[in-house]
Parts: structure tokens; C-alpha cells; sequence
């Protein structure tokens, strides 16, 4: 099976009343873990990576990984560049054959972050490739619910940039935040719903890790098209890692240290997928 586009993922959750899941990784036993899970729960999902993490693991490698899980699971996979910060960054990972692509320049202007993003719409759609984009600010955990409030995004901009930029989904800033929580999060759901039911596109949030799951299970009743998970993986993985090294010592056989840290990361997927299916038809 290829590598399928946002679009195809999108329709499917639609039709089942699930959200789909963008997972980051960044090797081979992440990329696995997420295949797997997805396959055990018979769920698509978009494997991830993170812009910074390109330069580690590299377009042309983790795209290998990801077509390879995609044949062999029958579930469709997508494959998705997170948080892009240029045109160039985006057509590199088109040139290796990702299905979706997000461009985030919503730290800079409304003409900036329009007009970049359709530039990269118009070359990615021309090739198939599905786009993502973001608008408002998404801060980082360490930041009070009060601090993120302010970056909560406008509906009605994010009506007219879909419109002036043509993205296929919008990340929004509705109180989650990237990265660990200080506090605990709140949501503002009410203008997550405003979103959901008047901009035309699919929804994204992004900083799914630490937020509750009461939370999350009602973004996913309010019907986003997709949640991010990043933290929640690599915190599993790290923390497995750290465990087994200590408890195994500098001689543990290396394929048992990354098998164990990948079971970690696919217990945390799946952790995240039993909600994103919680009403599944």
C-alpha cells in the first residue's frame, strides 16, 4: 500500500466519526510503533516528523521507513512534514515523496504567512500532496493558560486564510501548548466548536501530549480533523530507554534496549487512538 494523502484520511474520519492522529517520529522503532499501533487498532493515521528532526534522520530516510510500514499494514498511512518553516523545507519533502506537508509561519504577518502558504499549496497540490498550515500561536507549555489565551485563534481570519490559501487543514490555537505542561491546560472549547463547525476545512490541534482525556475525547465529539501527538511519544521512548539501561547495563544487547522503548511508544499510541476511535461508527 502507498503512502496516502491528508484528504483521503480526512474523508475516512468524517465518515467514521474519528480523528486522526499525526504522530511524530524520528527513526526506525518510532516509526514502527506508530504503523503498529495504527494497524492493531485498524486506524489510519499520519506518521510525522518534525522539521527540527529532519536534519537527524533525514527526508529520504524516514521516508523509507514510512513506505515501507505502509506495505506492510492494510491501513492507509500518510507521511507529513510538522511545522515546515519555508517553501524550500516542504519541497524537499515532497521531492522524497511525503504525502502532506505543513507550512507554519504564523509567527509572522497575515500577507507573510497567506501568501508563503498558498505558494506552497499551489506547488504541493499540483503534485498531489496535501497541506497544512497554522494560524494563531500555539505556545509552549511552560506558558500559563492565561499567557496562551492570547494567542487563541480568530475564527473569522481563519475562515478567510483558508479561503486565501486554499490548505487542506488548519491548525488553531485553542488553549493545548507544544512540548510538557506547567499547568494544567484549558480549553476553550466553545471557540474550538466555532472553528470546527464554520471554517472550511478539517481542524487541527496540536500539544494533544498532557492534555487530559476528557479533554480530548470532546474535541474529538466536536469533530477535529486531526490531533497531534509529539511529547507523549518521546517521553515513552527516552524514559523506556533510560530504565532499561540502568536496569540492563552498558552490555544489554541493543535490539532488546529498542524493542523495549518501541513497545513504549506503541502503548502510547494506542493510548491516544482508543480516544480518537472513541466514537467510531
Amino acid at each position: 500500500m502507498s503512502l496516502a494523502n491528508y484528504k483521503e484520511l480526512f474523508a475516512f474520519g468524517k465518515e467514521h466519526h474519528i480523528t486522526i492522529g499525526g504522530f511524530n517520529t524520528l527513526n526506525m522503532e518510532t516509526v514502527q510503533a506508530v504503523a503498529g499501533a495504527a494497524s492493531l487498532r485498524n486506524t489510519p493515521v499520519i506518521i510525522q516528523c518534525y522539521h527540527h528532526h529532519l536534519d537527524y534522520c533525514g527526508a529520504d530516510y524516514i521516508s523509507a521507513l514510512a513506505q515501507t510500514a505502509a506495505k506492510n499494514v492494510d491501513i492507509p498511512l500518510a507521511l507529513g512534514l510538522d511545522h515546515g518553516q519555508s517553501f524550500q523545507q516542504a519541497e524537499r519533502c515532497i521531492r522524497h515523496n511525503f504525502s502532506g506537508v505543513m507550512i507554519d509561519l504564523s509567527t509572522s504577518d497575515y500577507q507573510i504567512n497567506a501568501s508563503e502558504t498558498k505558494r506552497v499549496v499551489e506547488y504541493a497540490h499540483a503534485r498531489g500532496i496535501s497541506v497544512e498550515a497554522e494560524l494563531g500561536t500555539i505556545m509552549d507549555g511552560d506558558a500559563s493558560p492565561d499567557q496562551i489565551a492570547t494567542g487563541y485563534t480568530d475564527p473569522d481570519v481563519a475562515r478567510k486564510f483558508v479561503e486565501d490559501t486554499g490548505v487542506d487543514c488548519l491548525a488553531v490555537s485553542v488553549g493545548t501548548a507544544h512540548g510538557s505542561y506547567a499547568h494544567t491546560p484549558r480549553i476553550n472549547f466553545p471557540l474550538l466548536k466555532e472553528l470546527v463547525e464554520t471554517v472550511n476545512c478539517p481542524i487541527v490541534v496540536h500539544g494533544g501530549s498532557g492534555t487530559p482525556d476528557e479533554a480530548l475525547e470532546e474535541m474529538v465529539r466536536l469533530g477535529i480533523g486531526k490531533l497531534n501527538i509529539g511529547t507523549d511519544l518521546m517521553q515513552a521512548y527516552t524514559s523506556t530507554l533510560d530504565k532499561a539501561l540502568k536496569t540492563g547495563g552498558p552490555f544489554m544487547d541493543p535490539t532488546l534496549l529498542m524493542a523495549e522503548a518501541r513497545q513504549a511508544v506503541t502503548d502510547a499510541a494506542l493510548h491516544i487512538l482508543d480516544i480518537l476511535t472513541r466514537f467510531r461508527i
